[in-house]
């Protein structure tokens, strides 16, 4: 009994100790990034235009080329990322009034 008890505070605080560390790993909270998708769905375009590669580039499958909004993780390596969930961002139309158009004219 007397070797019971500190063998079980070394497995505890082991235990304890690599918890931590996995939480340390360098995947943080999910986060969007707004982009577009490259041709090979293997970068992630955002308008500033510095790349993000994408892990997973199955998960962007059908939409290359397009402007989406993908909600993801970041990889454990550098400016990869882990992409979980893909939106289409819809092309918003802009309307334009110009007051000598004959609409305007009564």
């Amino acid at each position: 009994m007397k070797k019971l008890v500190p063998f079980l505070l070394v497995v505890s605080l082991l235990l304890s100790t690599r918890a931590a560390a996995q939480n340390k790993s360098g995947v943080g909270k999910p986060f969007t990034v707004s982009a577009k998708v490259s041709e090979d769905r293997k970068t992630l375009v955002p308008t500033n235009g510095e790349p993000w590669l994408v892990v997973n580039p199955g998960a962007l499958a059908g939409h290359e080329g397009q402007q989406v909004k993908v909600k993801c993780r970041l990889s454990s390596a550098g400016h990869d990322i882990r992409v979980l969930s893909v939106r289409v961002v819809t092309a918003q139309i802009k309307y334009a009034a110009n007051p000598s158009d004959s609409a305007f004219r009564r």
